[in-house]
């Protein structure tokens, strides 16, 4: 009886008033799910808690090994900082996406969740090549008119954030190539828009390789790729570059049973090689990637590229469910990722986690509000440089990984302990990353 009264007031609702019944707290600022800001971001603290030159030079490496020899002096200054950087006890907080999408006020002027909340961006920025091709970038009619590009664009972005402090990393989500070519040429060029994460057929990973079929798509969509990391290294922007990313899995083309090992590791090397050797970039740290947890040594280096291939050793791991044993497995991995890093000579990272609980931070009711605060204490413990959340995005509900505001007054029901997660003491935001351009030159070994 109940439940047929309830059925029949739930299709009255649906007939005579839909906005009640798909009302979300992604449009309502209003809404009870958000709580009141009473944390307040110390700025000046935060500056003044940073290392200084000094203290990161006394743990700076004076010899770096680096996949290229001819990297831009920025970029051994990039690497000898993030090697220095824990050893003072300190870590950077990093952001996918964070000056170009958010969550909310997105007509506030401001273009960063985390800057709304402290003050200041991340200290790692994330990009991916997606915007390069539209997919996760726009051009006002204006723009267009003007004849302002993706690239232009982003590189304008990614230059702003560069300017506050923060450090860029680039992430490449790729198209399949089997269905750029099925589009065809127009205008003598290739049509690298609309991202299919989930097309995996065509044996991509095989057909884009030297003296195969698809390898002129795959050479345009890297010279997309270095048109961008080129324009930045000519302002002297050093980047770090992850590509083919989360490689043991079975999501992409380029992971898992969807490409064979020896193409996979021909492809990394391909992939460094073109834009390295070919057109010259030379801003670029690359980092490896695979998705964790990882309990031994052999599962981690699982196709790895080599040590002339990699200068970090990363780590993509999402906190499903917000179980607590995810804590534990991450410090598992970061022992395992500890020691082949002193074996092979590399720093290691956190390149890209977050809390996906129901597809992404839930709204309300996390059971960790102080997740961020957790995650720093075990990368504190295994000297872990940075580690990067990945993106907002605009007003969808099961599609960001911080906290954010929605007025001045009122956010996330984590945005007090985000605040708290700023002003400790250890943490870097981009407000606190010193120019480390100013480190003295390290040796270059080969």
């Amino acid at each position: 009886m109940k439940r047929k009264h309830a059925i029949g007031l739930l299709a009255l609702l649906l007939c005579t008033a839909p906005s009640y019944v798909l009302a979300s707290p992604a449009d309502d600022p209003d809404d009870p799910a958000y709580v009141a800001k009473t944390a307040v971001a110390d700025t000046v603290k935060a500056k003044a808690e940073a290392p200084t030159l000094a203290a990161l030079a006394a743990k700076a490496p004076r010899e770096v090994t680096l996949v290229d020899r001819k990297a831009m002096p920025e970029t051994a200054a990039l690497y000898q900082y993030l090697a220095a950087l824990p050893q003072t006890g300190h870590i950077l907080y990093g952001h996918q996406n964070d000056v170009h999408h958010k969550m909310f006020l997105t007509d506030s002027g401001s273009t960063s969740d985390t800057q709304d909340m402290t003050g200041s961006i991340a200290a790692v920025v994330g990009m991916d090549a997606l915007s390069l091709t539209g997919a996760e970038l726009t051009l006002t009619p204006a723009e267009r008119k003007a004849g302002l590009t993706y690239t232009a664009k982003l590189v304008k972005i990614s230059e702003a954030a560069h300017r506050q402090g923060a450090i860029l990393t680039m992430s490449m989500h790729m198209p399949n190539f089997a269905e750029v070519a099925k589009k065809g040429q127009k205008n003598g060029a290739w049509d690298y828009s609309g991202y299919s994460p989930n097309n995996l057929t065509g044996n991509v990973g095989h057909r884009i390789l030297p003296g195969q079929d698809l390898n002129a798509i795959y050479n345009g969509y890297l010279d997309l790729v270095a048109d961008y990391l080129l324009q930045l290294q000519a302002k002297g922007t050093p980047v770090i570059f992850r590509p083919l990313h989360e490689h043991n899995g079975s999501w992409f083309w380029w992971g898992g049973g969807n490409i064979d090992e020896g193409d996979f590791l021909e492809l990394w090397h391909y992939t460094v090689k073109y834009l390295r050797d070919t057109k010259g970039v030379h801003n670029c740290l690359y980092a490896y990637s695979p998705n964790g947890p990882f309990f031994d040594e052999g599962a981690y280096l699982s196709r790895y590229p080599g040590d002339r291939y990699v200068d970090i050793l990363g780590v993509d791991t999402y906190n499903d469910e917000q179980k607590p044993e995810w804590f534990t497995n991450l410090d598992k991995t970061f022992t395992v990722m500890q020691k082949a890093a002193k074996e092979h000579g590399k720093l290691i990272a956190l390149t890209e986690a977050g809390v996906r609980d129901g597809g992404a931070l839930p709204v309300t009711e996390n059971r960790d509000k102080r997740w961020f605060q957790d995650v720093t204490a075990v990368c504190l413990k295994h000297q872990v440089p940075f580690f990067l959340t990945w993106a907002n995005f605009e007003k969808l509900e099961h599609n960001f990984f911080e906290p954010y505001m929605v007025s001045d007054t009122r956010g996330h029901e984590m945005v007090n302990d985000f605040i708290d997660f700023y002003n400790e003491p250890s943490t870097i935001f981009a407000d606190g990353v010193a120019d480390f351009t100013k480190l003295p030159a390290p040796v270059r070994k080969n």
